[in-house]
């Protein structure tokens, strides 16, 4: 085989410079097939170092030296069949982690470019080469190709109004619906064929019917050009193929059907398809003339034009656009000679020029021609609002809105009447005044008669204790003062500043207060608030706390009208007893619970590990304490149980309940736990404390079940009994004899011996079966057995041992792992 120098630097001493380790692959490096034969791997491992030092590669000192260090290795791995085959079939994941990376970047693509090649060799930073590549996307089923020149064809005119009418029709593009509407035909479609159809709608009159009139108007507009349907149908080919790229290459191909690419490209559907593909992320000019088009900046979209050489399709559109600016422009001048005569149709006409072209002269214009004011504005009180209506302008050219005003502050700007000012200040008189505005641009003004704001009170509340009712609000700004009166009493109740106290009441009797807020001259409507007078509340003597997982039921007999509260009893002894302010009642603790049904559920967290509560029933700001009670927690138990084999030992571990301080672990062997007082099995108090500091581990050497069990131990009981069973796997032991680097393995086995390998490693101890060097095999099938080998001289020390079994279900050990290090 020829060495080509060029490919061995691009693809291995490149990337070795770069980082790339020469162990990840060494057919790569040695330039061999996937399965070589031996006469080819003597004589690669033999020529190639040679190469690494000629003049024609001195360019790469680093990377040949590289190599040179990890020769040894390479005929280590290379020159065993064993190791080669492991090895081989390391490369073949990377390979096929790569044809999975290609098949990721092809998205259903046939092919794909030399840039994109190149991409993936550069973005995998060495980890493959450009024949890894190739090799990929062949496995892949695609080709490296490049795509063939697509026209570029312009947008045609007032596309984005087709789209828009599209939308309301059963058709997802102008090729379906020309293609499956009666009376025309496709490509081919003629403006005769066109007036036809457009005839036969206009008996109808709903949406589809316009919106398909207005589809027609556009077709009949490019069919009446030579070209003009066949390039908007190109068009929307191309639209389409862009925009199903995101969907991936099979979407794109399905799309390009024969019908349409002949009808529009005169090309190969699979040319068409891979084209688009190709350059779906390539930024092209042409969008910004149709940004610029879209947002009716004219003058930018023509220099945009102007300012590279064009196609002829594209000249013809940057002749089109220069005419339509010339035509705008003696627009604005003839808008301008017609603002003295006939304001009104002066500004019809600057915003039918807007409507084209973003243009300051037009908004200048509408200034010049403003819109007329509203006949007459209106203003109404409506509690602390105002109510603002007024009649709509006489003018009629273009989108006419209001301004409202009060004052000089600005409310609103809308195109309907009325407006709710929310905010209206409190005892001024208050004008407001409407401004017509045409298109944003300020017209004529109305004002209306001034009204004033009498506002009620603001925070006002209520508060009931045993006999009495108090009353607080606050006055709002040029307020004189409040008066207050009850339901059943004539006269008014005395006010205090902000306030008012009330004693003539009955406990648990309804009363309803009216607040009325009094100014120089008038009298607000005034508030009504209902509220019932509190008696003194009763003791709950018969709460229940039962413990329920995760949560703690509670139950009691609820006490007329009034709320209990479950306090978390932390301080007993600075509880008062007896009636008492509410403040009083909170030493005995914080609220987990609030009910006045007699029944609620609390999280256990929300305890924070306490275990009394009491109850305690508010009434207003009074409240009285109940009697206390303990959580029940005879029924707790431990959840996740799940015991961990580590060699001879069992590491258990559980999900502590709340409350939990101390569990009971109970275990057995060969046969399952009854309870935990069953006579074969061990015992052991675990504190939670001990549990989370050193956790909870036992010794279960002993062929065959183990059964492990924990229960809770609270109140001098034991919670229920949650168990767990762990086998003891078959142990496999070996010990190594010898001298120097001639030893020997012998292993002996409770069952019949699995196939067991010895491995070798330099200077670091071997994890798993594959990690290291196959030094010498037991084949299985006995009790026991032996084998000899040599720990090969090259090997610098230390050197580790070590012995696994091809059965995961064995326990392989040694005596002493010092013994397995070779110095």
């Amino acid at each position: 085989m020829t060495f080509a120098e060029e490919s061995y630097v691009d693809d291995v001493l490149v990337p070795v410079r770069t980082g790339w380790s020469p162990h990840r692959n060494y057919f790569r490096v040695y330039r061999l097939p996937p399965h070589p034969r031996q006469a080819e791997v003597d004589a690669a491992l033999t020529d190639l170092p040679a190469r690494w030092g000629t003049l024609e590669l001195r360019l790469h000192a680093v990377a040949c030296e590289r190599l040179h260090a990890c020769h040894s290795t390479a005929v280590a791995v290379l020159g065993d069949p064993a190791a080669r085959t492991r090895h081989r079939e390391f490369v073949e994941q990377e390979h096929q982690a790569l044809v999975e990376v290609v098949r990721h970047r092809l998205h259903g693509a046939p092919a794909m470019t030399r840039d994109d090649v190149a991409a993936v060799v550069r973005v995998a930073g060495g980890r493959w080469s450009t024949p890894d590549v190739v090799a990929a996307l062949d496995a892949a089923g695609a080709v490296v190709r490049e795509p063939v020149p697509l026209p570029r064809i312009p947008r045609p005119k007032r596309w984005p109004t087709l789209r828009e009418h599209l939308a309301d029709l059963p058709h997802d593009s102008l090729w379906e619906y020309l293609s499956r509407t009666a009376e025309l035909r496709g490509a081919d479609t003629t403006p005769a064929e066109v007036e036809t159809r457009r005839q036969r709608l206009r008996v109808s009159r709903d949406r589809a019917a316009d919106a398909e009139r207005a589809v027609l108007a556009l077709v009949r507009l490019w069919a009446a050009t030579p070209g003009g349907l066949s390039a908007a149908l190109a068009h929307d080919l191309l639209a389409a193929l862009a925009a199903a790229t995101v969907c991936g290459y099979r979407a794109v191909r399905e799309l390009a059907t024969p019908q349409r690419c002949a009808a529009t490209l005169s090309t190969d559907p699979d040319a068409v398809a891979y084209a688009v593909w190709c350059a779906r992320e390539e930024a092209a000019w042409a969008e910004t003339y149709f940004e610029a088009v879209d947002a009716h900046r004219l003058p930018a979209a023509l220099d945009v034009l102007e300012s590279r050489p064009l196609p002829e399709s594209w000249a013809r559109v940057r002749d089109g656009l220069r005419a339509d600016l010339d035509r705008l422009r003696a627009s604005l001048t003839q808008a301008r000679e017609a603002e003295d005569a006939d304001p009104e149709d002066a500004a019809a006409r600057y915003l039918a020029i807007g409507r084209e072209l973003t243009d300051p002269a037009v908004d200048e214009g509408l200034r010049r021609c403003p819109a007329a004011a509203p006949p007459a504005v209106s203003a109404t009180v409506d509690g602390a609002a105002v109510v603002v209506d007024w009649q709509p302008s006489p003018s009629t050219a273009g989108n006419i809105t209001y301004r409202v005003c009060r004052g000089s502050t600005v409310l609103s700007e809308k195109a309907t009447a009325p407006l709710v000012d929310l905010e209206a200040p409190v005892g001024l008189p208050l004008t407001y005044t409407v401004t017509a505005a045409r298109d944003g641009a300020p017209g004529g003004a109305t004002s209306s008669e001034p009204v004033a704001v009498l506002p009620e009170v603001t925070d006002l509340r209520l508060v009931t204790e045993p006999g009495v009712v108090f009353g607080q609000w606050r006055l709002p700004p040029g307020a004189l003062r409040a008066v207050v009166r009850r339901t059943g009493s004539d006269s008014e109740v005395p006010v205090h500043e902000n306030g008012f106290t009330d004693r003539d009441v009955e406990p648990w009797t309804a009363y309803t207060y009216r607040v009325l807020v009094e100014y120089a001259a008038l009298r607000s409507h005034g508030i009504d608030i209902p509220v019932v007078c509190l008696g003194e509340p009763d003791v709950v003597t018969d709460l229940l706390a039962v413990a329920a997982g995760d949560v703690v039921d509670l139950t009691w007999t609820p006490p007329r009208g009034d709320e209990v509260e479950i306090r978390l009893l932390t301080s007993p002894e600075a509880a008062p007893a007896g009636v008492v302010r509410l403040d009083q009642a909170a030493v005995a603790g914080p609220v987990v619970a609030t009910s006045r049904c007699g029944r609620v559920r609390v999280p256990a967290a929300d305890l924070a590990g306490g275990r009394t509560l009491v109850p305690v029933t508010v009434s207003g700001p009074v409240a009285t304490i109940g009697t206390p009670v303990t959580v029940d927690i005879s029924s707790v138990h431990v959840t996740g149980l799940s015991a961990v084999r580590l060699g001879p030992q069992v590491q258990l571990s559980w999900h502590w309940p709340a409350w939990a301080r101390e569990v009971l672990v109970v275990w057995r062997h060969g046969g399952p736990l009854a309870d935990p007082a069953d006579p074969a099995a061990h015992r052991w108090r675990v504190t939670r404390t001990a549990y989370l500091s050193r956790g909870t581990r036992l010794n279960a050497a002993e062929p065959g079940s183990h059964w492990f069990g924990v229960c809770v131990v609270g109140d001098g009981q034991l919670g229920p009994l949650a168990t767990v069973e762990s086998p003891c796997p078959v142990q496999l032991r070996y010990r190594l004899h010898g001298r120097a680097r001639a030893l020997a393995v012998e292993v002996e086995c409770d069952a019949d011996l699995p196939d067991v390998v010895v491995l070798g490693k330099e200077a670091l101890r071997p994890l798993a079966p594959d990690d290291g060097v196959v030094l010498a095999t037991v084949p299985g099938g006995q009790r026991a057995g032996r084998a000899e080998f040599t720990v090969p001289a090259e090997w610098r020390g230390p050197v580790h041992l070590r012995a696994f079994a091809l059965d995961d279900s064995m326990w392989v050990c040694h005596p002493d792992p010092r013994d397995l290090v070779v110095r």
